[in-house]
Parts: structure tokens; C-alpha cells; sequence
């Protein structure tokens, strides 16, 4: 820019929008503090459909400007992703110095594996869309639900973990009530127990584990046996997200038969769809179950699902964590010290 400052532009689809504004606020202050030269503004995208649905995205100036886009899965899903595309295109139109995507939940991420004959894998098509068409090398993801697939984008994708949050949490609504002694971390599946191993020793809690089977991927996991002490105790589930619910409900009801005294669920992204039901059925189904609180991040905007859950339901703020990511990716700082707990 002519006058020497750096100007940060930031971008959203329309389902992200309500997040943005947090995360941009968020990133306004942490760079005042860091660099008061780079300001940071909201970026006007003007987004209209025509008659045939078809949409077109105009934007304010970003000539020369960094453009930070931020992308959540929102309902209609696909239809966000063909805005995401559209905006980034008008963003490559308009010259900008350099283009960042942050996927608080990437879209697509669950469908990443060819695990089935003759299936689409847009978990892996989208990052080459995204690398190869619209020229984007900077993109970093919030707790991705299989960290394999930030290795899609070229060059890899910067992995950004929710679960510290979740720790924090703990430590200050569960230990100090319940004492170490009452809790105890649960995985509900070895992929639980793998991915999350360092969560007990972090809180200086035991682990207890559930055994499962699952026949294939239509079929909802059996589950063959707990170990672990986990009667008189208050049993905190930890993973990275929650879709339908069904088997984190089965899961407490089990640990409920074992003598849990309390089930509580913690993931980063708060999918929380099923369509079978609609929104206002699932949460009633959520808040009559034998889970005694959901907690979650608002990475994937809950709208009044929350309220909808009946007092059962706690959503900790994603903005704070992702404005500072942001700031450190804009400044060239690293990310590492974000991957640790307590911080």
C-alpha cells in the first residue's frame, strides 16, 4: 500500500459469516499488539444468484492486500462450497499479494477415503481444486477429522488443534467440583484413544477404554466390553467431533450401566445434523438422553440448537483461538506453541 502499512482483508461465505466477524475482531486486536503496522478490515463480497441459480461474487479491493478467507460447513453444505470457489475466484481476479483459507470445519472432510467401490472422494478433490485451480497455497484447518487430510493440500496444511480447549475446560469446571480422584477420560473407540492418548496425562486423570466391533460402514459399532474404573466416577468422553449423536448416546447408557455416576461429551465441532430428524427432534432426543452435558465449540455455527438442548448443552467461543492462529500464520510465527495444553 502507499502509505507502508500492510492491510489484511477478510473474507467469508454466508454461513461463515457470524463466525468471521468474531475471528476477524479477534485478529484486529492480537495484530494491533503484535504489528500496528498490518491493519486488519472486513472485506465487503458482494454475493448474488441469477435466474438460473447460477451464483456471481463481486468483492472490495484487495490489489495487493492479503486476503484471509474463512470457510465453515453450514447448511446447504455443497451449495457453501460452490460460494467458497466463487469467492476465491473474484479474489484471484482482483490481484491480490497473497490469499489464506481457514477451514474452522472443512466441508467434505469425512469423505476422504476410497473405502468403497466406485465412490467420490471430495475430501481429497477439494484441496486439489483449491491447489491446482484457484492457485491457493496457504490453507490451515481446526482440528481435521483425520489429520491425513491436511497432507491433500500441497504445500501441507497447517493443523490447528481444538482438543486444548477442551482440557482448559475440564480443568476448570470438572477437577476442582469432582476432584481427579471422581473423573475419569474415556475413548469411546481406539481411534479415540490413539488420537487423544496425551489428554489423561494432561489432566492427571486415568483412561478408561470401549471395545467395539463395526461390520462395515453402514452399520453402527457393537460394543464388546469397557475397561477401566469407571463406576462411582464421572466420565468425560473426548473426541474430535459429533454428528448424529446415536453412538455417543449408546456409549453413556453402557457407562451408565457400569455405575458411572455422570457422562459428559466433549468434542471440538459441533456437527450436530441428522437427517432423519429435524434439527428441533434431535436436540430434544440430545437433552433426553443419559449424557449429562454436551460441550462443544462453535466452529460449525449452532444457531439456537444450544437453547434447543435444554440446559445439557455448553459452547466454548472458537474465535479467540483462531484469530491468534491467524495472526501467527499472517506474522510467519509459528504454530507449535497452539499444540500445547494451557496455553
Amino acid at each position: 500500500m502507499a502509505n507502508g502499512h500492510t492491510a489484511v482483508e477478510v473474507f467469508s461465505t454466508t454461513g461463515t459469516k457470524v463466525l468471521a466477524d468474531a475471528i476477524e475482531c479477534e485478529l484486529r486486536e492480537r495484530m494491533a499488539e503484535s504489528d500496528p503496522h498490518i491493519q486488519v478490515a472486513r472485506g465487503q463480497a458482494n454475493i448474488s444468484s441469477f435466474s438460473n441459480e447460477n451464483i456471481e461474487v463481486q468483492i472490495s479491493n484487495v490489489r495487493d492486500r492479503i486476503a484471509l478467507v474463512l470457510h465453515t460447513q453450514t447448511p446447504p453444505v455443497s451449495d457453501g462450497v460452490i460460494q467458497l470457489l466463487a469467492l476465491i475466484d473474484a479474489i484471484n481476479n482482483a490481484h491480490p499479494r497473497q490469499t489464506f483459507v481457514v477451514f474452522p470445519y472443512m466441508p467434505y472432510c469425512r469423505s476422504d477415503r476410497k473405502n468403497r467401490p466406485r465412490i467420490s472422494v471430495m475430501g481429497q478433490r477439494l484441496p486439489e481444486i483449491l491447489n491446482k485451480v484457484l492457485r491457493v497455497q496457504r490453507v490451515m484447518l481446526l482440528e481435521p477429522h483425520d489429520p491425513h487430510i491436511k497432507q491433500y493440500f500441497v504445500p501441507t496444511a497447517d493443523e490447528v488443534p481444538g482438543v486444548p480447549l477442551l482440557v482448559d475446560h475440564i480443568k476448570a469446571n470438572y477437577l476442582d467440583k469432582f476432584g481427579p480422584e471422581g473423573c475419569v477420560v474415556v475413548f469411546a473407540d481406539s481411534s479415540a484413544a490413539k488420537r487423544f492418548e496425551m489428554v489423561p496425562a494432561a489432566l492427571g486423570l486415568e483412561p478408561a477404554y470401549m471395545y467395539k466391533t463395526r461390520l462395515d460402514d453402514t452399520e453402527s459399532p457393537v460394543i464388546k466390553a469397557v475397561s477401566g474404573k469407571v463406576r462411582d466416577r464421572h466420565c468425560i468422553l473426548v473426541d474430535d467431533e459429533i454428528l448424529t449423536g446415536n453412538t455417543v448416546l449408546r456409549d453413556a447408557e453402557i457407562l451408565k450401566s457400569e455405575g458411572a455416576k455422570s457422562v459428559r461429551v466433549l468434542v471440538v465441532h459441533g456437527v450436530l445434523a441428522d437427517k432423519r430428524l429435524t434439527d428441533e427432534e434431535l436436540m430434544a432426543k440430545l437433552a433426553a438422553s443419559e449424557v449429562d452435558e454436551f460441550v462443544t465449540t462453535d466452529s460449525i455455527p449452532l444457531g439456537n440448537k444450544a437453547s434447543m438442548a435444554k440446559g445439557k448443552m455448553t459452547v466454548i467461543p472458537i474465535a479467540p483461538l483462531l484469530g491468534e492462529a491467524c495472526k501467527r500464520m499472517i506474522l510467519g510465527e509459528s504454530l507449535s506453541a497452539l499444540h500445547r495444553f494451557g496455553m
